[in-house]
């Protein structure tokens, strides 16, 4: 399967027979069949025909519309599932603070976790590292005492901080990274990173859709207009293992350099071949695939996202005793 990403500005996708077909000025960019995509992805000043919206929602494809610079502007999505006992369990959930709560500490964990193996995996080793580790490790023994999500929010911010502070570390050029900063992006870590999460979102977002869950109603991000929390909930145990690998291994193998990011108005942004590069290395790497940590099943990152918000749906109605977080030895 496939998804398809649109960067080419003023270019327009079609439907001809059982195939979709990238054009811009009468000239095929690219084409694929219906039955080999997954997703269709629109940076910019994209566009698609009506026919064409209408045939890929029949298709349970969704669509969705980034700015140039990457930042998540809405999705054309196929209907919710039609059960909606997932969704009534998840607001049940939702207006009980404990449950919320356990939820929460469950999302955290598994990120925090899930650092602290990044980290203990790279080469690199110094003093820097290793306190940023202990510092993660000290915050995980600290998870169960939060009382409430806001001190959880405040356990989650320090190990993140621990986090980039060690991954600086690993970056054979840092570029003017320092730590996290999105809003803009202000060097070309940061604005990779902030495109790679956009990415991972979406999916999230989509499986969540899928599945049948209300994908702005979280337990660990709380609901506000606009935002769908329950994707960033879940999207947190998978950061490090798609995103961040992903952007270390561009940097410390010389796959990106500096002229292929200029400066803007908005923060820091690819150039339009080096975001085609990056697209396709980052669909490469959700394709890959190895063994999941608890099914005997060989998978892709794609399908154990699914296959986690899967796992979170069948524990809101109760089918799994108890979510367990997805762990994988990187």
């Amino acid at each position: 399967m496939a998804i398809l990403y649109i960067t080419q500005q003023g270019a327009t996708l079609h439907k001809s027979g059982n195939r979709v077909i990238v054009k811009k000025n009468r000239e095929t960019l690219t084409e694929i069949p219906i039955v080999q995509l997954d997703e269709v992805v629109i940076f910019g000043n994209g566009h698609i025909t009506t026919q064409t919206m209408g045939y890929l929602l029949n298709k349970n494809i969704p669509v969705s519309f980034l700015s140039s610079h990457g930042k998540y502007k809405g999705k054309l999505q196929p209907p919710y599932a039609k059960d909606t006992l997932i969704r009534q369990n998840q607001y049940a959930v939702a207006a009980e603070p404990p449950r919320c709560l356990e939820f929460a500490k469950g999302f955290v964990h598994g990120k925090i976790t899930n650092a602290i193996q990044f980290s203990q995996r790279q080469r690199t080793q110094n003093a820097e590292i290793k306190s940023a580790i202990d510092t993660m490790r000290q915050t995980v023994q600290k998870l169960e005492r939060a009382k409430n999500l806001e001190s959880l929010l405040g356990y989650e911010g320090t190990a993140a901080a621990a986090h980039y502070r060690a991954y600086r570390q690993f970056l054979t050029h840092d570029w003017g990274f320092t730590t996290r900063q999105f809003r803009p992006p202000p060097d070309p870590v940061n604005a990779m990173l902030s495109l790679g999460y956009t990415l991972l979102h979406n999916h999230v977002y989509a499986f969540t859709n899928v599945v049948g869950l209300d994908p702005y109603c979280g337990y660990f991000h709380q609901p506000k207009h606009g935002h769908a929390a329950l994707a960033s909930d879940l999207m947190e145990e998978f950061r490090q293992i798609i995103v961040d690998g992903y952007v270390l291994s561009l940097v410390n193998n010389n796959r990106v350099k500096p002229e292929d990011f200029e400066q803007t108005n908005k923060g820091i942004r690819f150039t339009k071949d080096a975001l085609d590069r990056f697209l396709t290395g980052y669909y490469g790497r959700m394709q890959q695939t190895f063994q999941h940590p608890t099914r005997n099943e060989k998978t892709t990152y794609l399908r154990s996202i699914e296959l986690q918000v899967r796992h979170f749906a069948r524990v809101i109605i109760g089918e799994d005793p108890e979510y367990k977080p997805f762990r994988r030895h990187l």
